[in-house]
């Protein structure tokens, strides 16, 4: 019997202990679809470590505005993850 293709990476991803790291790499490639364009042109989702997401921003002025928007940030990124989170965004 056949299953599709998504479900048998799922199983492989699971198998090799590597699911949880995997899926918080997706917020990588999708932070500009998760922001949107305004904060998308002024950072750029960088790394994961440990269940931090380190964001660049290129203003000390778009920092300070993001700081304040943090909590809101995590829960869309959060909100586009499956089965795993992100505990923390460190802006810099």
């Amino acid at each position: 019997m056949a299953i599709p293709i998504s479900k048998a990476i799922e199983k492989m991803l699971r198998k090799m202990n590597i699911e949880t790291t995997v899926r918080q790499w997706e917020v990588v490639a999708l932070w500009d679809d998760i922001v949107g364009e305004n904060i998308a042109k002024h950072t750029r989702a960088d790394k994961i470590s440990f269940g931090k997401l380190y964001v660049s921003v290129d203003t000390p002025v778009w920092r300070n505005e993001l700081m304040f928007q943090k909590n809101d940030l995590l829960k869309k990124v959060n909100s586009r993850l499956y089965k795993t989170k992100i505990k923390e965004i460190v802006l810099r």
